[in-house]
């Protein structure tokens, strides 16, 4: 390996550039951390998921107090009626 000699002028510069560079000193310009992978995209609701959570919500607003298995079960009767149509 070379031995580099610089002056204290040549140093402070070279240690400015490196400041003005946002204060990166690796060789490499993004970091690993930095480039993350883009958020997957959600999918788009059936119609049919649309429909059943409609219904559910008006079945759990008229029987607060029934399980939601059995509200389940008539929300998607109701909502295969509908899709019938």
């Amino acid at each position: 390996m070379a031995t580099v000699t610089m002056t204290i002028e040549e140093y402070e510069a070279l240690m400015e550039l490196v400041r003005l560079a946002n204060g990166e000193m690796s060789l490499t310009n993004t970091s690993p951390a930095a480039a993350k992978p883009p958020a997957p995209t959600k999918r788009r609701r059936s119609k049919y998921n649309r429909e059943l959570s409609k219904q559910l919500k008006m079945l759990k607003k008229k029987h607060p107090r029934t399980a939601v298995t059995q509200l389940m079960k008539r929300a998607h009767r109701a909502t295969r009626k509908i899709m019938k149509k």
